[in-house]
């Protein structure tokens, strides 16, 4: 009789959990959310009617300057009563806008970032969208369950607009770029994107979208109702820029008689983030675009502090 002496049996193989990176799958399923309501088409499509209706209007008024700029005989033609002060400054603005290469950056500056004043505010609207939606569709409470540590949602949630957000931008500055290309090839003119200030304009013009889409985000962190965040920040930003230099003008005009409270309307979002992203002095006593950034970075972290803190700790049933 033989005895066959069976192998000894494998060891089992240990499970390895699976590590990914962390936080990925909550970006994940924030895009799902995103993509499966019909907001980001209608959005998207409104970014690509304001860039080419922007476009469009840049590039009729920077064909006007232009053909102004190349033409020496254009002079000066001032009433019987003007002082000699302001002979000097009309002297002065005509040699300005004569000045065909400062008006090539200016257009180039305008044209390859067109639609950006309408675009931020949709950008805006998205991260409002992002946290208000939960609260809009009664699903804060599952989320916040399915995920107890709220830093984390808050971070995939922000994560998500702000990829939206430089979404739309891109694709709003490939548009812009290549029709603004072909522009300035057919006014046989120089498009100006060796120059610092048009990169400048080009590179903070998706800074603002990001930061604006932070900013949106906090916006709806703090007003969960979402008619009412969305109406708000409308207000912030559209009525800010227009009714803030209105506000500064009356106050430098009947108050404080000095060039810095112009200066100082940098302080409003709206108007900071214009100061940034122009290739040149939004108006004559405007800061400098560096202070804008600065301005609407600070703006952007406060809101977005704000939106972590109060989802951290307020109850979200």
């Amino acid at each position: 009789m033989t005895l066959t002496a069976s192998p000894p049996a494998a060891p089992a193989r240990a499970d390895i959990p699976y590590v990914g990176a962390p936080g990925l799958s909550l970006i994940k399923s924030e895009f799902r959310k995103i993509f499966t309501t019909n907001a980001w088409w209608l959005f998207g499509l409104a970014s690509l009617v304001i860039t080419g209706l922007a476009m469009w209007a840049n590039m009729a008024e920077a064909a006007g300057n232009i053909d102004f700029a190349r033409n020496p005989d254009i002079d000066i033609k001032l009433g019987p009563g003007a002082s000699p002060e302001q002979a000097a400054e009309a002297q002065q603005r005509l040699a300005e806008a004569q000045d065909l290469h400062t008006v090539l950056v200016k257009a180039a500056g305008s044209i390859f970032t067109s639609g950006q004043f309408f675009g931020l505010v949709l950008v805006m609207l998205v991260g409002v969208l992002v946290m208000t939606n939960e609260f809009q569709y009664q699903t804060a409470s599952a989320t916040f369950l399915t995920t107890p540590q709220r830093s984390r949602v808050v971070f995939g949630k922000l994560v998500a607009a702000i990829g939206l957000a430089l979404g739309f931008w891109l694709v709003s500055q490939l548009i812009s770029l290549a029709a603004g290309l072909a522009f300035f090839h057919n006014v046989h003119a120089s498009n100006s994107l060796g120059e610092w200030p048009v990169q400048r304009a080009m590179l903070f013009n998706a800074a603002a979208y990001l930061l604006w889409a932070v900013f949106g985000f906090g916006l709806g962190t703090l007003i969960r109702s979402q008619i009412g965040s969305v109406v708000t920040g409308m207000a912030v930003y559209l009525v800010g820029y227009a009714g803030g230099i209105g506000v500064f003008v009356l106050i430098r005009t009947y108050l404080i008689h000095g060039d810095w409270v112009l200066t100082s309307a940098v302080s409003v979002p709206p108007i900071a983030s214009q100061v940034m992203i122009s290739p040149d002095k939004l108006y004559p006593q405007s800061a400098a675009w560096w202070v804008g950034a600065l301005v609407m970075i600070g703006w952007s972290l406060l809101a977005g502090t704000i939106g972590l803190l109060l989802t951290r700790r307020r109850d979200v049933s």
